[in-house]
């Protein structure tokens, strides 16, 4: 058996792991040696081969340096395709569950086009993980979705309705969140005070 076939067996076994609650991952160079063996593709498939991700399960962790690791272990235009994989995103999950520092790891291994793009993604209730963070409170994760923006882009963001229509404000609303709600509006004023008379 070839060292590349050891490393993806060795490796889909402690994802496997992993993902079944069996075994917390504390050892990440070990993960970043096994993912080094193995190719890209075979790289991509084996992040990607568990009902959902493996991306995914340490998004709603937590566990923000596995997150970074098997992201970085991709090249930059697969890492988006590997987090839009499930519809509820690595980047929901984080923000839905309040792991700030999880949230900033995701978007920092992204480009600026493709951090655009998976803050602008909708869950299958149509959220944005802007309004996962204000449902749940999480003022933190809301300034961090929102500085990655230019105004405009704010705005925009801020204007997006779920399918039940409603704002990442009125989610806010929904769970009487309001110190999340001052900040949502402190980001509007701002934004729109920007646009229309900043320049």
């Amino acid at each position: 058996m070839s060292s590349t076939n050891t490393a993806s067996d060795e490796l889909r076994q402690l994802l496997t792991e992993y993902c079944n609650h069996k075994r917390n991952i504390s050892n990440i160079e070990n993960v970043k040696n096994l993912l080094n063996q193995v190719s890209e593709d075979l790289r991509y498939g084996l992040l990607g081969d568990y009902g959902t991700t493996v991306l995914a399960v340490a998004a709603k962790r937590g566990h923000t340096e596995l997150c970074v690791t098997l992201l970085s272990s991709l090249p930059p235009a697969d890492r988006l395709k590997l987090i839009l994989v499930t519809k509820y995103t690595a980047l929901h999950s984080a923000a839905s569950k309040g792991h700030t520092e999880t949230v900033s790891g995701i978007l920092n291994c992204l480009s600026a086009d493709q951090q655009l793009q998976l803050l602008f993604t909708l869950d299958s209730d149509g959220d944005t993980a802007l309004h996962d963070a204000a449902l749940n409170g999480h003022t933190e994760i809301v300034k961090t979705l929102l500085d990655n923006l230019r105004p405009e882009q704010q705005l925009q963001l801020l204007s997006v309705q779920n399918y039940d229509g409603k704002t990442a404000f009125q989610r806010a609303a929904d769970d009487k969140q309001k110190e999340t709600q001052m900040i949502l509006k402190k980001y509007e004023r701002y934004a729109d005070f920007e646009v229309n008379y900043g320049k």
